[in-house]
This record gives structure tokens, C-alpha cells and sequence, in this order.
């Protein structure tokens, strides 16, 4: 039960370990601080077509 309870621990410690900069990453975009900036971004991609098929 001991060596159970440690190699969860331990696989558990590596995982966190492995994964922290990609938590550290996504952590802003999941808490929605950069909604700001992704809004701005779609603005941009929409207003940046060419605009040549609503013409014809």
C-alpha cells in the first residue's frame, strides 16, 4: 500500500513536473485574460479579406 501510495505520488510530482510550462502557457487563455486580444485579432481577420465577392 506504501509503495502504491509513493508511485502515485511520484507519477503524479513527474506529470506536473513534464506539464508545467504548458500550464504556465495556457493558464492566461483558460482565465480568459487575453479575451481582449483574441477579439481584436478576429476583428483583424475579418476586416482583412479582400472584399472582391460582395462586389460582384
Amino acid at each position: 500500500m506504501f509503495w502504491l501510495v509513493g508511485l502515485v505520488s511520484l507519477i503524479q510530482a513527474s506529470f506536473y513536473w513534464l506539464l508545467k510550462p504548458l500550464i504556465f502557457a495556457t493558464t492566461s487563455f483558460f482565465e480568459l485574460r487575453s479575451l481582449g486580444l483574441f477579439f481584436v485579432l478576429v476583428i483583424l481577420w475579418l476586416f482583412s479579406g479582400t472584399g472582391k465577392k460582395l462586389l460582384e
